[in-house]
């Protein structure tokens, strides 16, 4: 290398570390606003989270009562039918009674 070209090379030099440096500015504000972009995605991905899990709690607290709303539902025939036979054997005890008893 000749000496004289060393304050060219030297120039060249600072001009490349300029653009390096430029386009390390560029990067960190392009990898910036990918952080932003990526906490707005992961906050909107907790919150729809969150209302996720908000209706399981309500459908779970809910359950319990459509459970017991189904099984009275499906019980209803069985205590009806229990209730007509209580009250015919009340009728026949009454019945029974007046047979046993005429007087009063």
């Amino acid at each position: 290398m000749n000496p004289r070209d060393l304050p060219e090379v030297v120039a060249e030099l600072i001009i490349e570390m300029h653009e390096v440096r430029s386009e390390l500015r560029d990067m960190r504000a392009e990898m910036a606003g990918m952080r932003k972009d990526m906490r707005t995605e992961i906050g909107g991905m907790r919150e729809g989270m969150r209302t996720e899990m908000s209706g399981m709690r309500e459908d779970m607290r809910a359950m319990p009562e459509q459970i017991g709303m189904s099984v009275m539902r499906a019980l209803e025939p069985f205590l009806n039918r229990l209730l007509e036979q209580d009250d015919k054997i009340k009728s026949h005890e009454g019945r029974l009674s007046t047979l046993e008893n005429p007087s009063i």
